[in-house]
C-alpha cells in the first residue's frame, strides 16, 4: 500500500520555476519592499539560489530563499502566507534551509531582518542566530534599521557546566 497524505498536510520541498508566481503572491503580502516577479523568476533559476516551499496540497503557504556562496550561507527572504503564519511553517522552512546549508558544507548563516520584526528575531534567536551589527537605513518602505544575524553551521554543542 502507497503513503497516503491527508489534504491537510503541510510537505516542504524545492521549489519549481512553476511556483514563481507563488513565491511572488507571497513576497508581495509579507514585504513592503519585496521583489518584482521577474526577480524572482530569475533568482530561482540562478545556481547558488535554493527556494523551499511549504504546501498543503497544490497550495503554497510559505517559502524560503537561500543563497550559498563559497561557505556562506544566506536566509534573503521567508515568508507565510497570512493565513497560514503561527502554524511552524517559518521554523519548518528554516530548518530546511539550515540543513542544506550544513549539507553544502557551509561554514555559517546570515540573515537581514528589520529592528522591527520582533516575531522573526525570536524565530531566528530560537535556532541559534545572534545579531552581528546594525545596518542604519537598510529598508525602504517604511525606512528602517535592520540587523544582520549570523550563526555557526552545525551550532556548536554546548556542554553543561
Amino acid at each position: 500500500m502507497g503513503t497516503e497524505t491527508s489534504r491537510d498536510e503541510v510537505t516542504l520541498g524545492e521549489a519549481a520555476a512553476s511556483d514563481a508566481d507563488a513565491v511572488y503572491a507571497i513576497g508581495a503580502l509579507c514585504f513592503s519592499d519585496a521583489w518584482r516577479r521577474e526577480t524572482v523568476a530569475a533568482d530561482m533559476a540562478r545556481p547558488h539560489s535554493l527556494y523551499l516551499c511549504a504546501r498543503r496540497g497544490e497550495d503554497v503557504l510559505g517559502y524560503a530563499c537561500f543563497w550559498f556562496v563559497a561557505d556562506e550561507a544566506q536566509l534573503v527572504n521567508l515568508g507565510v502566507r497570512p493565513e497560514a503564519r503561527r502554524q511552524g511553517l517559518g521554523a519548518r522552512l528554516l530548518e530546511a534551509g539550515l540543513a542544506a546549508a550544513e549539507a553544502r558544507g557551509m561554514a555559517s548563516m546570515y540573515l537581514e531582518v528589520r529592528v522591527s520584526n520582533l516575531a522573526a528575531q525570536a524565530l531566528y534567536r530560537a535556532y541559534g542566530f545572534a545579531v552581528q551589527a546594525l545596518r542604519k537605513g537598510v529598508y525602504d518602505l517604511p525606512k528602517e534599521d535592520g540587523y544582520i544575524m549570523a550563526r555557526p553551521i552545525p551550532l556548536p554543542i554546548q556542554e553543561n557546566p
